[in-house]
């Protein structure tokens, strides 16, 4: 199991890892509000939305990872959509991992520890 350590994570230099299907609401139950949000008027430019974390595994190693929509047309084509597939990014192939096994562990009830 991964430990959230930081919703408002530095993911500088962090790329595409995978993707998780999930809805905005449920995203936010469990990484909470996004660190970054762009609106209709310009200010988001191929992201309107983005969950930067940071997670340690069970040897204790830090794993950057992000969450976000890509080059859509506004920010409420990935927020309001039933079920959207979010881009995972990070700086390891472990990134995509920690998101979706946190996630679905969250969402089944579990606890950080």
């Amino acid at each position: 199991m991964y430990k959230l350590i930081d919703n408002d994570a530095n993911v500088s230099g962090t790329s595409l890892k995978g993707h998780i299907e999930a809805n905005y609401d449920d995203l936010v139950k469990v990484f909470g509000e996004p660190g970054y949000m762009g609106d209709r008027d310009g200010f988001g430019d191929k992201v309107w939305t983005e969950w930067a974390l940071e997670f340690e595994n069970e040897d204790g190693d830090m794993i950057i990872s992000t969450i976000y929509d890509w080059k859509e047309r506004g920010p409420l084509d990935s927020r309001e959509a039933s079920k959207y597939r979010w881009h995972i990014g990070g700086n390891s192939g472990e990134s995509a991992w920690a998101v979706q096994d946190y996630f679905d562990a969250k969402m089944k009830g579990g606890s950080d520890a």
